[in-house]
């Protein structure tokens, strides 16, 4: 009985050990107070600070998101196009954009990090944002919600378990591995990304189809289709 109970306190002792062995940030604020912080996982500096720096850098994508949709909704908004429901829809997005980048400047706070924005790593184009034809708008607001989606995944796939070599031989690659941002992006960016490309995608199909036939057709088609969008959105 004695030797199985000293079998387990050796076993539970190497346990204990190899886990502080990989993960050397485990007893950091007992050996010096100035360690003493909230960072763990992908947010610690040894790790260059990568998932930090993306998400930094994409909370400045959705600023910028954010404001490229409200040039849009405004364009749809003049008396000489007055289309109501594209107006509605693109501030939405705008709103969507804007209250995204405010959580997400909270989250870096509480995991220990100062959510500052950065400069954009891409130049913009606004020549797009400003058009107001109905279809092309749309098109490239799918493909603008694509471009995001993407990048979300990118910086998801640099923490995931699949992706992480977390415990192999104690490499770095332990302090990419945070499921804790992993989950923040799946239930906060990524599921609302694949609900507004969905239907974006069915908006530029249905209006296509409304506005495929002659000039005269096509303005009643978009007429029509800005009024379901009024009531939808």
């Amino acid at each position: 009985m004695m030797a199985k109970m000293n079998v387990v306190f050796v076993l539970g002792f190497v346990l204990v050990a190899s886990a502080f062995a990989t993960d050397l940030s485990a007893n950091d604020c007992e050996i010096n107070v100035e360690e003493c912080s909230p960072t763990y996982s992908s947010f610690l500096s040894r790790s260059g600070k990568t998932v930090e720096n993306d998400l930094k850098q994409y909370t400045s994508q959705l600023v910028d998101k954010s404001f490229h949709f409200l040039m849009m909704s405004s364009a749809f908004n003049k008396h000489s196009l007055d289309r109501p429901g594209f107006e509605k829809l693109y501030r939405k997005i705008s709103d969507k954009a804007w209250a995204d980048a405010i959580e997400l400047i909270k989250y870096q706070s509480r995991r220990g990090s100062f959510g500052h924005l950065v400069q954009p790593s891409k130049g913009e184009n606004y020549g797009k944002v400003l058009d107001v034809q109905e279809l092309s708008s749309l098109q490239f607001a799918l493909d603008y919600e694509k471009q995001m989606a993407k990048e979300a995944h990118a910086i998801h796939r640099k923490i995931s378990h699949a992706h992480s070599k977390a415990g192999s031989n104690g490499s770095d690659d332990v302090y990419h591995y945070d499921p804790d941002a992993a989950h923040y992006l799946d239930e906060n960016i990524i599921e609302y990304q694949s609900g507004v490309v969905r239907d974006l995608a069915g908006y530029v199909h249905n209006l296509k189809h409304f506005t495929s036939a002659k000039h005269a057709a096509n303005d009643l088609g978009n007429h029509v289709f800005d009024e379901f969008l009024a009531k939808v959105e």
